[in-house]
C-alpha cells in the first residue's frame, strides 16, 4: 500500500501513459521518479 507523499518510480514516463500517470501521481501529492530514454 502506498501512502500520500511516499516516492514512487515510474519507468517508461517519456510516453502517454507515463506521462498520464506522472501528472496523476504529482497531482494526487506524491514525489515521483521518473525514467525515460
Amino acid at each position: 500500500m502506498v501512502v500520500q507523499g511516499e516516492i514512487v518510480c515510474v519507468t517508461g514516463a517519456a510516453g502517454f501513459i507515463g506521462s498520464w500517470l506522472v501528472k496523476r501521481l504529482l497531482e494526487h501529492g506524491y514525489i515521483v521518479r521518473a525514467t525515460v530514454r
